[in-house]
């Protein structure tokens, strides 16, 4: 125990970084999957505080950017200013859930009307996602972690 203790204050010492000072998304292999729900938790929160301003509507008409700058500001606010934030919204909750390139990434899908929202937080393998659809289900979909797909 006297050899750990002396070769750990050796490292501080010497100026270098400790792994337990270090964020999780920065180690490999990412996010574990509970991480993925706690972002996605994070930016439905946020998500349904927007539609209870907006007449319950996630996004109308179109417009997405302030659906997708609550969410932002919100991820931010929680300390989780690692997720990238699409800034297009997701063609589908299919593509939604396509592994990311690189990092992690939110995407974001509405309906046509407009108060149905789709989200998925994905790394290059895995992907954890929630689907609301007010005429299909009272209910929010929970998809738990898995492995994600290739697009």
């Amino acid at each position: 125990m006297r050899r750990f203790v002396l070769g750990v204050m050796a490292l501080v010492a010497a100026g270098m970084p400790m792994a337990a000072s270090a964020r999780w998304a920065d180690w490999p292999p990412g996010p574990t999957d509970a991480e993925l729900e706690q972002v996605v938790r994070v930016a439905y929160t946020a998500a349904a505080a927007h539609a209870r301003g907006n007449t319950n509507y996630f996004a109308r008409d179109g417009v997405f950017d302030p659906l997708r700058s609550a969410v932002e500001d919100e991820l931010g606010r929680q300390g989780l200013t690692f997720v990238n934030v699409v800034g297009e919204p997701a063609a589908s909750l299919d593509v939604a859930r396509l592994c990311a390139a690189e990092g992690t990434e939110l995407r974001i899908g509405v309906n046509l009307f407009g108060d149905g929202i789709d989200l998925a937080v994905a790394t290059d393998e895995r992907v954890f996602s929630y689907h609301y659809e007010p005429r299909e289900n009272a209910a929010v979909v929970v998809a738990p972690a898995a492995p994600c797909e290739r697009g």
